[in-house]
């Protein structure tokens, strides 16, 4: 058992300040990059995001990426919040942690419907037993503070029997969101600080604020009104980090030194991506067209991209644009302020109401209206995109030559198409030629078949695309078998494919020495992709992850496997957790018939590889 005095001391020596500036558990937000850019610009206590008490004792990939957030010396002091109901949850947790931080923090404030799922967060405020014994249990076994950030009750009376009950527990410090449980969404409204400073009145614990912060004074008059320790900060300090000195910089100015941490301590490219759309929040409104650019960035060079052309927009016309609600110019940091005004929420949950739905029903509904308009623009992106390369295609025709026919929907189009795709077939001493596999099937189960069939046309579709299409042989394919029938279902047409399908190995088709076969971990490294050999590619969708299935066929059969330059031409970002050289066949293809039309490996692996998988070409690849 620790002794309680060691506890107070602990937590003695973190809140050491006269107000304390903290900054809030988030969810994908309070990551140690965006901890450190915190700390620098003048918080003093940071807390994680909420972490799944239950998950990282049980899931070791879960334990291993919270221990590598929460592990930095410089990152101190800190304090580890976890949901939890169980006593055996937050002690297991906590001893895990205790190492690497300050303190633990229970989450008994978030109000969403995965915490009333999963009977966490503001959902344990009535099961004070519970409370008692998960806070007591900590605070006898860790040797570190347990703490907890709690929700207010509608009456105050309440609120101050909650906060005095976690005390009596054992709790070190309480954090008081001045917010009921209910208020969110549409009904968030104002913190109650009225409330906040009769818990402060009545418990003998440190006691910090939050709720109603947007700017520096506004915590200095939070200090004033509510005497508490410290105030917390949460989504004014992703609009503006620099909120506890009192600054404005350029957002740009900002973001470059958050990239900068990002690449020293890198997190998931999605939170990066989440930052990025808050703080540059106010410039969206003036330049709509970059939104959608961010929500397509998947690297940080993509993030760095977008950080100078926004800047670049900026500077061009700062002089003349303001924000109307804070009286600042859109490019510096600054708090954000809702425009929906109260009664048009109150409005819309009317509507909501007369219709007969629940709001999770309205939630569904207008996540699906977004999902439609984002298609809607993905197709017209598309369309656009099309009709450009047309465009700069007849604009290298030279003068006099016949018109070409490029990529357009008329008949006479897909004829040149067709023509095109049976010439391949036909002379394959001039084309690439490419071989599937597809003998693999009989080990597969439904999903994976319905996976391959949409990989083959999507294969097929970027064959016909092609302006030098590549001879396609299909071995190992009956009519009979389940993977033809799916082809069929999906792919209207498929029996009239240009492509030649056997029931027979893919040996009985061309000499053994023509063949490579390509596997992720084949013996040799690809380096260029010629007419003389055929390529074959297993057509194989393995959830199960066995290694070395391909390369092995390959050797039985005394055939050469190879594997794409992947390795000696491509680095990895830092950014992801897994990072897996295994592709789907029609991105296999990609790269090959990229290669083939342009004899440059940086466009076949721009092509084929997607950024997902965690790889960025080296600069000295042509």
């Amino acid at each position: 058992m620790v002794s309680k005095p060691s506890q107070q001391r602990i937590l003695q020596d973190v809140l050491n300040k006269d107000t304390n500036y903290i900054l809030a558990p988030m969810v994908d937000q309070s990551e140690l990059a965006w901890r450190m850019l915190a700390r620098k610009y003048g918080a003093h206590i940071c807390f994680t995001p909420m972490f799944n008490a239950n998950v990282i004792t049980k899931d070791g990939t879960y334990r291993k990426k919270v221990l590598s957030d929460i592990s930095c010396v410089e990152d101190r002091p800190l304090i580890v919040q976890f949901c939890a109901n169980t006593p055996d949850q937050l002690v297991n947790a906590g001893k895990i942690v205790q190492q690497h931080c300050d303190g633990i923090d229970l989450n008994l404030g978030c109000p969403q419907h995965i915490a009333r799922r999963g009977h966490f967060g503001a959902f344990l405020q009535d099961s004070w037993d519970l409370l008692t014994k998960m806070i007591s249990s900590c605070k006898e076994e860790l040797a570190i503070p347990i703490t907890a950030k709690i929700r207010v009750f509608p009456e105050v009376e309440k609120t101050v029997q909650y906060a005095k009950m976690l005390e009596a527990a054992g709790c070190s410090m309480i954090t008081v969101h001045g917010r009921t449980k209910e208020q969110k969404g549409l009904h968030t409204g104002l913190a109650n600080w009225s409330q906040i400073k009769e818990v402060k009145e009545n418990v003998s614990v440190p006691v910090i604020s939050n709720g109603n912060i947007q700017t520096l004074e506004d915590i200095h008059k939070c200090v004033e009104k509510t005497s508490v320790d410290g105030v917390m900060v949460a989504e004014s300090h992703l609009t503006n980090p620099c909120i506890f000195v009192g600054a404005n910089p350029r957002v740009y100015d900002v973001v470059c030194e958050y990239l900068e941490l990002v690449k020293k301590y890198p997190c998931p490219i999605s939170y990066v991506r989440a930052h990025l759309f808050k703080i540059w929040v106010h410039a969206f409104q003036f330049h709509p067209e970059f939104q959608e650019r961010l929500g397509r960035a998947n690297t940080l060079d993509d993030m760095e991209r977008f950080n100078e052309d926004m800047n670049a927009v900026c500077l061009n016309s700062e002089e003349n644009n303001t924000l109307s609600d804070n009286k600042l110019p859109y490019w510096i940091c600054q708090p954000y302020v809702r425009r929906k005004s109260v009664s048009a929420n109150l409005e819309k949950e009317k509507e909501r109401v007369a219709s007969g739905i629940s709001r999770n029903q309205q939630r569904k509904l207008e996540k699906y209206q977004r999902k439609v308009e984002n298609i809607k623009k993905k197709r017209q992106h598309e369309r656009d995109r099309r009709k450009e390369r047309r465009s700069a295609l007849k604009a290298q025709d030279a003068p006099g030559e016949e018109p070409k026919i490029y990529y357009s929907t008329s008949n006479l189009a897909k004829s040149h198409i067709k023509m095109r795709l049976a010439q391949a077939m036909q002379n394959q001493a001039s084309c690439l030629k490419v071989c599937l596999d597809l003998s693999w099937t009989s080990e597969m189960n439904d999903k994976e078949i319905s996976k391959l069939a949409g990989q083959i046309g999507r294969l097929y579709g970027s064959n016909r695309r092609s302006l030098q299409p590549a001879s396609l042989y299909f071995t190992g394919l009956s009519q009979e078998s389940r993977l033809y029938r799916e082809c069929s279902r999906k792919h209207n047409g498929f029996e009239n494919y240009e492509i030649s399908v056997t029931e027979d190995n893919f040996l009985s088709i061309f000499d053994k020495d023509k063949f490579i076969y390509l596997s992720p971990d084949g013996e040799e490294e690809l380096s260029t992709v010629d007419t003389n050999h055929v390529y074959v590619m297993g057509g194989l969708v393995d959830e199960t992850i066995k290694k070395h299935l391909s390369r092995d066929k390959a050797s039985g059969q005394g055939i050469v496997s190879k594997r794409l330059p992947i390795s000696s031409m491509m680095h990895r970002t830092g950014h992801h957790n897994n990072y897996s050289t295994v592709l789907a066949i029609n991105q296999v293809f990609d790269i090959l018939l990229t290669y083939h039309c342009t004899k440059s490996w940086r466009h076949a692996l721009s092509e084929g590889m997607p950024p997902r998988k965690g790889y960025l070409i080296n600069d000295e690849v042509t």
